[in-house]
């Protein structure tokens, strides 16, 4: 079961995470990109912008310390994951 957190603007929801420069640009104008894993059973969804998904590519696409500690990933409900997500205009599914 995927855990639930408090969100100021939309209550309790299920608990997503995103980069930080996903997470800053909720609540602005600026685009990002917005790269996400698909949704697995028991486990939060998790985004990263352009900048995070480019690092990636460049680094074999591994998950390291170095990369998690670029992407600073902060959480996020479900809807502000969803308003993030919806904001962009490409969305990337890996």
């Amino acid at each position: 079961m995927i855990e639930k957190i408090i969100c100021d603007i939309h209550g309790s929801k299920e608990m997503t995470f995103s980069c930080i420069h996903i997470a800053m640009a909720i609540d602005s104008e600026e685009k990002v990109g917005f790269f996400y894993s698909e949704a697995e059973e028991d486990l939060p969804q998790i985004a990263w912008c352009g900048e995070c998904e480019q690092y990636l590519l460049d680094n074999d696409e591994e998950w390291t310390e170095v990369f998690q500690a670029k992407a600073d990933f902060k959480m996020l409900c479900i809807d502000c994951f969803n308003d993030a997500k919806n904001k962009e205009l490409e969305i990337h599914i890996r």
